[in-house]
């Protein structure tokens, strides 16, 4: 199923591509999720989500005309942001890899499939922020697996 209006044929391939300054990243970043998508996954996330990477091909490319209709189709599930969730742009470190319009990932016309680069498993549990003994406990990621669960629940 596609939502209402648009094709499969509309999206064209996606690839993902080596680093665009062509080193392994392993860092935090700042991950958004799009309120337009159909993502279950991402469903009613507001707040940033800080997320690990590690990778070294995690290049999101896409033609425009590909990433246009992602975007007009609600695929583009989460994008990088600068720490103040303003948009990256594009600049290093804030899109770790040089991805297409920021994108860190997408989901499939039904909104049960994604796919992202960073690592979401990485931090569902306090402990696991970067900062968590500094009392920096915002952004987990738990709320995208919570969202999995409750939609399979609703099966």
């Amino acid at each position: 199923a596609t939502p209402e209006g648009t094709s499969r044929a509309d999206i064209g391939p996606v690839a993902l591509g080596h680093n665009a300054h062509g080193r392994f990243e392993c860092r935090w970043v700042t991950l958004e999720a799009e309120t337009a998508s159909t993502c279950i996954w991402t469903a009613g996330i507001v707040e940033p989500i800080i997320c690990p990477i590690a990778h070294g091909e995690g290049r999101f490319h896409g033609h425009p005309d590909t990433i246009a209709a992602l975007a007009r189709n609600g695929q583009i599930a989460l994008r990088y942001r600068r720490a103040d969730g303003s948009d990256a742009h594009g600049d290093f470190p804030f899109n770790p890899n040089g991805s297409d319009d920021d994108i860190a990932g997408i989901c499939d016309p039904t909104g049960v499939v994604l796919g992202l680069m960073p690592h979401p498993e990485d931090h569902v549990l306090a402990r696991q922020h970067p900062r968590w003994t500094r009392g920096e406990r915002a952004g987990s990621c738990q709320p995208l697996f919570a969202n999995g669960v409750r939609h399979a629940k609703e099966l």
